[in-house]
């Protein structure tokens, strides 16, 4: 790891990996090996915590040693932002630190709360159209787009949560996110942000001891859903190409919740039906090394979807603006059902870990 890091970042990237190495054995935020349905080792919750100290040291660093002056400062609609993103961040910290701590329906109505908030503050992070025809009319009704772009934020924060069950799987779909993020607008935040995360991805993958835990799903979804509705909004990406960029998430999300439903069971209880499970078993009977297999889990699904959209992106097939993105998205949707029925077998309804 640190070899990789020195590599990419230097004697910087180097530091990163010591942190995270000491705070993977904090004993507080420890999961069981089995609280995940993949993870097959003991392993720290507090991969968010890790992520949001080396992201508020860099820029604390900055402001001391440099001109830079934080967008926070200088804009108001970057303070709303960020602050519904710490406050999201912070509901995840509760949890990592005591399980439980807050009940499933507080938090999803904090979230609805904080992103109802910023929407209503930040009125521009409101698409006025997204050329989809009924979803156009629905936004030109200034109520009803606030409720279902409010909405929106708090089901794609939750999803990422929920897809945080293989090594690397939603960090490499953030990774890629802010990659795109950073190339359209170049400014430190989203550098230092993307700095961050990929050395978070280099430490889950090889080593597993680390996940991002609730405050990184938490927060890097509020990150995400905040910096692709405001892209959406004035213009810098089509829907679809968000659709295609954050494709897995979303649709496992989707599908997951219809499958419980569907079963007669709360929408909002974790259990092994993921595409990433599935994927998981069958990597198991040829790959012998635990954490092996799941970083592949992670690596393939994360690759084959933000991925192979990022390769699109820096690749020109279409400008981010284009509706010809909904080719990729539908491409990644009939993939994922394909695959979904090859493997779908029976599943277990029990809780494999807290609620979303």
């Amino acid at each position: 790891m640190s070899v990789i890091a020195s590599i990419s970042f230097g004697l910087a990237g180097v530091g990163v990996i010591l942190l995270m190495t000491l705070l993977s054995y904090v004993a507080i935020g420890r999961d069981s090996s089995a609280s995940h349905g993949i993870s097959s080792v003991e392993s720290s919750r507090l991969g968010g915590l890790a992520i949001g100290v080396v992201f508020i040291s860099y820029v604390i660093g900055l402001v001391l040693l440099s001109p830079y002056t934080p967008g926070v400062v200088r804009e108001s609609r970057e303070l709303y932002l960020w602050t519904a993103i710490f406050l999201c961040a912070l509901l995840g910290l509760a949890e990592d630190i005591q399980p439980d701590f807050l009940t499933p329906r507080l938090r999803l109505v904090s979230k609805l709360i904080v992103f109802g908030a910023l929407l209503w503050a930040c009125p521009e992070f409101i698409p006025s159209e997204v050329g989809v025809w009924g979803l156009d009319y629905l936004l030109d009704i200034p109520l009803v787009a606030w409720v279902l772009m409010t909405v929106f934020c708090v089901g794609f924060v939750n999803a990422f949560n929920m897809a945080d069950g293989a090594n690397g799987l939603v960090p490499g779909i953030t990774v890629a996110a802010l990659s795109v993020f950073f190339l359209e607008y170049g400014r430190v935040t989203e550098g230092v942000l993307l700095f961050a995360c990929s050395m978070f991805l280099v430490f889950n993958l090889i080593s597993g001891w680390f996940f991002l835990g609730d405050m990184g799903s938490y927060g890097l979804g509020a990150v995400v859903a905040g910096y692709a509705v405001y892209g959406v909004a004035v213009g810098d990406f089509s829907i679809w190409f968000m659709a295609a960029l954050l494709s897995y998430p979303c649709i496992d999300f989707l599908t997951s919740i219809g499958r419980r439903l569907w079963q007669g069971h709360s929408p909002f209880t974790a259990d092994n039906g993921h595409l990433h499970n599935h994927l998981h078993r069958q990597l198991k009977k040829v790959i012998k090394s635990r954490v092996l297999a799941n970083s592949m889990t992670g690596l393939i699904i994360s690759g084959s979807s933000a991925g192979i959209t990022v390769l699109g992106y820096l690749n020109k097939w279409w400008p981010a603006t284009s509706d010809q993105w909904l080719i990729v998205f539908m491409a990644q949707y009939l993939v994922y059902g394909v695959v979904m029925f090859w493997f779908a077998r029976p599943v277990s309804a029990e809780p494999l870990s807290e609620p979303i």
